[in-house]
Order: structure tokens, then C-alpha cells, then sequence
């Protein structure tokens, strides 16, 4: 159960005040508190990342996509596992242990298993209310974190020596204000910080499944001529196998399947993905959500930190951006734990900056890699077709090639930055 604070007096200053409870918000804390110095740390639950009951609400779309089920890679169970949380998470998990990658209407296609990557699986998948309440928890016990909940707007006001955030007629100061409220964060916006949007034309219905056959850890991803179908395996309910849909369609096809009967939505599916799973019994909890990319313009500046869907929202092709957001807080938190002894506040820019030039490259790789599959696979051109099936089958034939792109999706082709990613 989740201890709510209510806002009554707001502490004078903190070290590094959190705007957003979030998954990210949560893991940022956590994240900053397991590193020295000891920070006073505020996070400010401002009603829009997560509900009374630690479900995540409109923020934390893309964190959670559906807002259901989290595709964790294997770096971010690494980075759990650091903090001592993952066993916790991993009672509700499911491990991927094996992608099969496909093209309708092609020969194209991939298998990549974990153990010939010399992994125990890719990653696992986790239900978002009880991977919340395990965050949730772990806050509450974190004596460097204190968690306020506030309906007043919270707006940052620049200083010289850190920020002033007003909260009603509240105010409280910080040397660093992390901004982790989701995309177009509003304060950041207030603040003159940009977006860059792009609109997919397509919508993600997601949704549960119960099969016949047991998933044995086997993730799908089947892309089709509308947008691509992504089966992830989740863990046995009353003994039944279950799976997470996030299939990618036309929003007016998706309009008509939330409101068709679970018999017609079924079959539909079974037409586009096939028998390769087994039969599907039965589809619950169908939600459907626009797909966009926005990704700010600047992610700092002195004394402030866009962080999670905040600094990038990406498409869930590759379930990619909350463990992109995971690697971000990871190499953070280190950034502000080094050289703790200089009389510099974890809000200078020379920390920022650097914080910022760790992360580019891992950050430009997955937004070009998330951006460009979708409209690949979603491409009638003869040779792009040619192309992507010997991409597809060259997976399979060399080895090398598979190994990469596995560890690319394992999230451990990040490069330098966060020790924590690669121990």
C-alpha cells in the first residue's frame, strides 16, 4: 500500500527536488538515493504521473504502454538488481528468453535466443501496477526521499544559484530540479524549452491474452503492411498462459476492434499474426493509444534535467524507451556522485553537460533505430522489401550479426556511461 503525504508545508530547500511520481519519477530517487553523498531529495507527486492507487496515468504512457505491462531489458534488470530491487520485481516477471522476429507476407524472418547470447533471457515482463507498488515501496523506505502530493501547479523560477520552485502559494528552493512529468512536460515548456513532435498516423491497441499454449518465454514481433504486432510472454494467471498485445494500426481499424465482440478481435488477429503462438482463448483489457515521438530540444540546463518521457517518447516498435529512460537516471545519479568533495552543486552545468555527452550516443541510436523499423517493415518498395527479408534471414545465417542486434535490444550496446548497465 502506498503512503501518500498530502502537501501541507513544504520543506525551505532541497538538494534535487522530482517534479512527477511516475515509474521514472520513482526510479530517479531511488536511483539518486542509492548513490553518495546523502541528497535531500524531494519528489513532488503532482496528480498526473500516477493515480491514488499507483497506477500510471497520462504521463506515464509511454513508460508503461497500455498503461499495463513493462518490457524490461536485461540492462534494467541489471540496474534493479544493483540497487537490491530486483528480486522483489522479479516475483511478478516473466523472462523473455527468445524473440522471433517475422514479415507477413514474406520468407524473412529471425530467431534469437538468448542462450546463444550467453544470457539467461533479453529481459522480462512486468505488470505496471505491481512493478509501481514495488517502486512505490521502496520510496517510502528511502530515508533521503521525502514524497509530497500537490494538485497546485508547480512552476520552476530560474536563480543564479540553483532553482525557486512555487507550489501554490508555497515555495520551496533547489540546486537541481529533475523534470520527470511526462512528454511536453508543462514546466518545462513554461520555461521556454521546446518540442520536436512527429505523429505516426497509427494507433497501439494493447491488450491481454490467454493462450492455450504455454509462451515458453517467447517473445514475437511480426511486422505487417499497417504497423507491427508485438507478443510478449507474462506470467501464468490461475495456470493459464497469458501474453501482452501492443499491436500497431490505423486508428479508425482500431476503433472498430476496442468496440468489436473479443470472437471478431480475436479472429482479426489470428488472420495478421497466425498460429505461431497457438490459439488465443481469450483478449481482455483492450486500450488503444495514439503513437508519437516527442523529444525536447534541450534535456538541460543549469540547475534543471528533462528526464524519461519528458526528454524523449518514443514508439514502443522495440519497447525501447523506458529502459532507454532507465540507462538516462542510471548514468545520472553517477555523474552527480562523482567528485562529491568539490564545493559544486549537483546542479552545475559542467555536470549537466557532461551527464548530457554520455548519454547522446545511446539516446540518438535507439530514437533513430525506434523511428526508422516501423516505416521499413511498413514499406511496398520491391527493394526495400528485398532488403530488410536478407536482413531478416542474415540474422539467422550470421551469427555476428544476430549477436548485435540482440545486445542492442538487451539494451547493452549502450557504450560508455553507466557501469552499473555493463557489471
Amino acid at each position: 500500500m502506498r503512503i501518500e503525504q498530502r502537501l501541507s508545508v513544504l520543506p525551505e530547500r532541497a538538494d534535487i527536488v522530482i517534479v512527477g511520481a511516475g515509474l521514472t519519477g520513482l526510479c530517479t530517487a531511488l536511483f539518486l538515493a542509492h548513490q553518495p553523498p546523502p541528497w535531500k531529495i524531494l519528489l513532488l507527486d503532482t496528480g498526473t504521473s500516477t493515480d491514488g492507487a499507483g497506477e500510471p496515468g497520462p504521463d506515464a504512457a509511454e513508460e508503461s504502454f497500455g498503461p499495463r505491462h513493462i518490457a524490461l531489458s536485461e540492462s534494467s534488470r541489471r540496474l534493479f538488481d544493483r540497487v537490491g530491487l530486483w528480486p522483489p520485481i522479479a516475483d511478478g516477471a516473466a523472462a523473455i528468453t527468445e524473440i522471433r522476429i517475422s514479415d507477413r507476407g514474406h520468407a524473412g524472418h529471425a530467431v534469437l535466443a538468448a542462450a546463444e547470447q550467453g544470457l539467461a533471457s533479453y529481459g522480462h515482463v512486468v505488470d505496471a501496477t505491481a512493478f509501481a507498488a514495488v517502486l512505490s515501496q521502496a520510496v517510502d523506505r528511502a530515508p533521503g526521499i521525502q514524497r509530497l502530493f500537490t494538485e497546485a501547479t508547480v512552476q520552476p523560477r530560474p536563480r543564479t544559484d540553483g532553482m525557486t520552485l512555487l507550489v501554490g502559494d508555497q515555495q520551496t528552493r533547489a540546486a537541481l530540479v529533475v523534470l520527470a512529468n511526462g512528454p511536453a512536460s508543462p514546466q518545462a515548456r513554461r520555461l521556454g524549452i521546446g518540442f520536436k513532435t512527429k505523429n505516426y498516423d497509427r494507433v497501439a491497441l494493447t491488450a491481454t491474452l490467454t493462450l492455450v499454449e504455454s509462451h515458453h518465454g517467447i517473445a514475437y514481433e511480426r511486422f505487417t503492411s499497417e504497423g507491427p504486432v508485438a507478443l510478449l510472454p507474462l506470467p501464468d494467471r490461475q495456470g493459464l498462459p497469458q501474453a501482452s498485445l501492443v499491436w500497431s494500426m490505423a486508428p479508425d481499424h482500431a476503433e472498430v476492434l476496442r468496440n468489436a465482440s473479443a470472437t471478431e478481435c480475436l479472429k482479426q488477429l489470428r488472420e495478421v499474426f497466425g498460429s505461431r503462438a497457438g490459439p488465443f482463448v481469450a483478449i481482455e483489457h483492450r486500450h488503444v493509444t495514439p503513437l508519437t515521438r516527442t523529444v525536447a530540444l534541450e534535456q538541460v540546463r543549469s540547475h534543471l534535467v528533462l528526464v524519461g518521457s519528458a526528454a524523449h517518447s518514443l514508439h514502443p516498435v522495440a519497447g525501447q524507451g523506458f529502459n532507454l529512460s532507465l540507462r538516462d537516471i542510471a548514468v545520472l545519479a553517477e555523474v552527480l556522485a562523482e567528485e562529491v568533495t568539490q564545493a559544486e552543486t549537483p546542479g552545475a552545468l559542467s555536470r549537466l553537460h557532461r551527464y548530457q555527452r554520455l548519454r547522446q550516443a545511446d539516446q540518438d541510436r535507439v530514437m533513430a533505430f525506434s523511428d526508422l523499423l516501423p516505416s521499413l517493415f511498413a514499406s511496398t518498395n520491391p527493394l526495400v522489401v528485398s532488403a530488410r527479408n536478407l536482413g531478416l534471414l542474415g540474422i539467422d545465417l550470421v551469427p555476428e550479426l544476430g549477436r548485435g542486434l540482440a545486445r542492442f535490444g538487451a539494451g547493452l550496446m549502450a557504450g560508455k556511461g553507466s557501469r552499473s548497465v555493463h557489471s
